[in-house]
């Protein structure tokens, strides 16, 4: 009985925190990677990285991984199977929320509609104006991708300061006009 309540909770933390755990499907990643041009010199982050295969993917293809996990089930699975790359491989059991993002040239991110506005502020002050944002499956609100996929959307970090500069020009437009 207590490990199916460890799992239930296990499961559950992700739902809560980020997204329940459903795997990408491998047939998209050739296209997006190409198109965010992973590869040996990328910096690449999966925040809420389930069982690991976007991540072994991208090390694959040649970046360096980190990936974030809450999940301590899929963090074992994942942490297992970027075994074999080494330093250039790191899955952290934690909550991504809070976490530096300067560093990475590749963000992918895989959450549920409500924590995509709080997604969206994380990224304005934590993402670089250069890095790429892999949005697997649910779009931001207001926010242009500059490319679009059958299931996904990419945008750049500046996309995430544009867009709160021009809302916050039309809040104080409308406050004059009152």
């Amino acid at each position: 009985m207590e490990i199916l309540t460890f799992v239930i909770l296990s499961f559950g933390l992700g739902a809560l925190f980020g997204a329940p755990w459903v795997p990408a499907f491998r047939r998209d990643f050739d296209e997006l990677f190409r198109l965010a041009k992973v590869g040996p010199e990328t910096n690449f982050v999966d925040l809420g990285c389930g069982d690991g295969k976007v991540m072994l993917a991208a090390a694959r293809a040649g970046a360096t991984v980190t990936g974030y996990e809450i999940n301590p089930l899929l963090w074992v699975i994942a942490w297992v199977r970027l075994l074999p790359y080494g330093r250039r491989a790191h899955v952290r059991l934690g909550s991504f929320w809070g976490r530096q993002l300067s560093q990475y040239d590749v963000i992918w991110l895989y959450l549920i509609d409500h924590h995509m506005p709080r997604m969206a502020r994380t990224l304005e002050r934590k993402a670089r104006p250069d890095a790429i944002v892999i949005s697997y499956m649910f779009s931001f609100p207001k926010i242009k991708p500059i490319h679009q996929t059958y299931n996904s959307q990419i945008y750049t970090g500046k996309s995430f300061t544009s867009r709160q500069k021009s809302d916050k020009i039309e809040v104080s437009k409308s406050r004059k006009h009152t």
